[in-house]
């Protein structure tokens, strides 16, 4: 199956990637925003599935939004269609998408133009909505939160905590990405409102105060040599995940 990422050395692109390489049944055609733009006329001629991941979340310029978000999502589609490929889209989106706001608007529009092109060119449309996702590659000060404390603390920079009792909603990046490769070979019925998630079995539930004890704590114990044993699958994973940020 030959399958074009868009936004591949992202957050979630650089873990999807990872996975895939692994699997010699794949041919992977990966777009990013520093390629050129003519790529995409010959990676929509022979993908057979698209990951649209491409997206900016806290641009310098808010018109950023708009021409990332959607106006690039509405070349990729025009690229399709003139190359007359139904393949199925899988867009990752964001429970912000119902939020008016320039990030919340402009994920809330690409979802529009994914639906608006399936129901032309009898494509398959897969919307997921993220929320909170935490793993190696997230980039700090950006991302997520776990992102950036795990950064900072690797690197005796201060945090800042508004609400150490504010409770977190948490997924994981590998789940995500199990999630995704679910609709390579099959198809996955949505949520009642036709959009994807995560289910709430694999959601973790943190106060702030409780990721930033865990976080020095894998800090002292990975400076002074002492073994790791995770109590429970999510210290486990923030662990694996606070030693990428080395």
């Amino acid at each position: 199956m030959k399958i074009l990422i868009t936004g591949a050395g992202g957050f979630i692109g650089r873990n999807l990637v990872e996975v895939l390489e692994k699997d010699k049944g794949y041919t992977l055609f990966k777009f990013n925003s520093a390629d050129n733009p003519r790529l995409l006329n010959d990676y929509t001629a022979g993908c057979e599935f698209l990951f649209h991941l491409a997206a900016v979340h806290r641009p310098a310029d808010e018109a950023e939004f708009d021409r990332v978000n959607r106006q690039f999502l509405a070349g990729v589609l025009d690229h399709l269609r003139k190359q007359d490929n139904g393949c199925p889209i899988l867009l990752a989106s964001s429970i912000q998408a119902v939020d008016d706001s320039p990030y919340g608007r402009s994920k809330r529009a690409a979802e529009k133009l994914v639906r608006e092109h399936a129901e032309k060119s009898g494509s398959r449309a897969i919307i997921y909505r993220l929320t909170n996702t935490f793993g190696r590659y997230a980039r700090p000060n950006s991302h997520s939160v776990v992102a950036t404390f795990c950064y900072n603390i690797a690197r005796d920079l201060p945090i800042v905590i508004s609400d150490p009792d504010r409770e977190m909603h948490l997924y994981y990046i590998d789940d995500v990405i199990e999630s995704f490769l679910l609709h390579l070979h099959g198809s996955v019925e949505p949520d009642p409102d036709g959009f994807y998630r995560l289910p709430e079995v694999l959601e973790y539930r943190v106060t702030l105060g409780e990721l930033a004890e865990m976080l020095y704590s894998f800090r002292e114990r990975i400076r002074s040599g002492e073994e790791f044993t995770p109590r429970d699958e999510f210290a486990a994973k923030l662990y694996q995940t606070f030693r990428s940020y080395f």
